[in-house]
């Protein structure tokens, strides 16, 4: 095997594991007896845990489930993030602050997921503005509730039922992809 193949299928083995027990849940030494190699064939070809998440990480910060249109974008969007938490399904809003503070160079990841994020926002909800700035927002307020949800376990589904909280954030997302003052 070449270096980039070998490199593929510890990225196809490390996708699943991240999926299923996400980030804190999935070690070095998972992946690599996933991929059938060595835990330091695995930091050699990927450098850190972050580095590997990043390097595994889908393509799109979990907005596939946004690309319904039974719903406003704003509210698809809520759902996504408000149905993995009910689910326990890794979250990249949830997990992206760690994963950049983790990072062997935290800036270079930062502006690589920014730009990657506030585009595909920005695509999703028509914002071809200078700046990008609602895009910006949906991003921080997709964070908040991931990382409120995730982190804090603030409004857990016995105190606001999910679809309730889906119907107050989602409004709140909404009322910013639709604001034509940002």
């Amino acid at each position: 095997m070449t270096e980039r193949t070998t490199r593929d299928v510890i990225l196809d083995a490390a996708r699943p594991l991240f999926a299923e027990r996400g980030f804190n849940g999935t070690t070095i030494r998972d992946v690599a007896e996933a991929a059938g190699v060595s835990p330091a064939l695995v930091m050699k070809l990927t450098g850190s845990k972050a580095e590997l998440f990043q390097a595994a990480a889908p393509d799109s910060p979990g907005l596939a489930e946004a690309t319904r249109h039974d719903e406003p974008v704003g509210y698809r969007m809520v759902r996504a993030v408000v149905e993995r938490r009910d689910s326990d399904d890794y979250d990249f809003w949830a997990m992206a602050p760690f994963l950049i503070r983790e990072a062997a160079d935290p800036a270079v990841v930062r502006a690589r997921t920014n730009e990657r994020v506030v585009a595909r926002i920005a695509a999703l909800i028509g914002d071809e503005s200078a700046g990008l700035v609602r895009s910006q927002m949906v991003v921080t307020l997709l964070l908040g509730l991931a990382g409120s949800l995730r982190t804090f376990e603030l409004l857990p589904p016995d105190e606001m039922p999910g679809e309730t909280l889906i119907e107050t954030y989602g409004r709140l997302v909404q009322s910013v992809v639709d604001d034509p003052e940002l």
